[in-house]
């Protein structure tokens, strides 16, 4: 089933006196529980895409369908509920908040949801950190974590809501080769043993072919 499906996506960027075609016609189609790879060299619209697919950016042309919704056009309001509720991220530079601690910088986006109480958001928050192997670091900031375990933080922060659909943008970009392949593992234990759909920007040829599928980019366009 189609959890995600692009049609005609086109992206420009304009300043007074230059065009820039970011996007050009892309046409993509993910199932629910695939986990698939974005490459290509810099520059070439992989993180444009990302941010069209996350709702953090919106296509000059095009449509885009999330969980069977239409989502071109839609309110703002209307967007950042969904991806509130229904989309996660993690991002290169982890983009932790330095005064919050890893709980507080966890809770983040269960602060957004309404009808949940402390005490559910908490018990939710503790979970995930324990399953990621952080239950001793609940009360650190990050500038005392190492960034193999601030990088865990930001993927507890995008799966504390649980999530259908993780958006990660060079996720073991900052890391070390091991810490790159623990980050993985537990990438793949999402999509395999809890069955989110994941799409991942990423310049690791070795990590894209450990994914289903690779959808490579060239100056805006899709290459085979």
């Amino acid at each position: 089933m189609e959890i995600i499906k692009l049609e005609g996506i086109e992206k420009i960027y304009r300043t007074a006196d230059i065009e820039t075609m970011a996007l050009e016609n892309v046409n993509i189609s993910i199932d629910k529980g695939e986990f698939v790879s974005i490459m290509g060299p810099s520059g070439c619209g992989k993180s444009t895409l990302l941010n069209i697919i996350g709702l953090l950016d919106k296509p000059t042309k095009g449509h885009i369908l999330l969980s069977g919704s239409d989502m071109t056009g839609q309110s703002d309001r209307t967007l950042s509920k969904f991806r509130n509720e229904n989309l996660g991220f993690i991002f290169q530079s982890f983009h932790l908040i330095p005064s919050l601690n890893v709980m507080q910088n966890v809770a983040l986006p269960l602060t957004y949801r309404s009808g949940e109480r402390g005490a559910e958001r908490q018990r939710q928050v503790k979970d995930v950190l324990e399953r990621l192997g952080l239950g001793n670091r609940l009360h650190h900031f990050p500038s005392q974590l190492s960034g193999g375990q601030c990088q865990r933080v930001a993927i507890a922060r995008a799966i504390v809501g649980n999530p259908e659909i993780i958006l990660a943008d060079e996720p073991t970009g900052n890391l070390d080769s091991h810490k790159g392949a623990e980050v993985m593992d537990l990438l793949h234990h999402l999509n395999r043993d809890e069955g989110r759909t994941i799409v991942m920007v990423t310049h690791n040829e070795e990590q894209a072919r450990q994914t289903d599928r690779i959808i490579r980019f060239f100056d805006g366009r899709q290459v085979q």
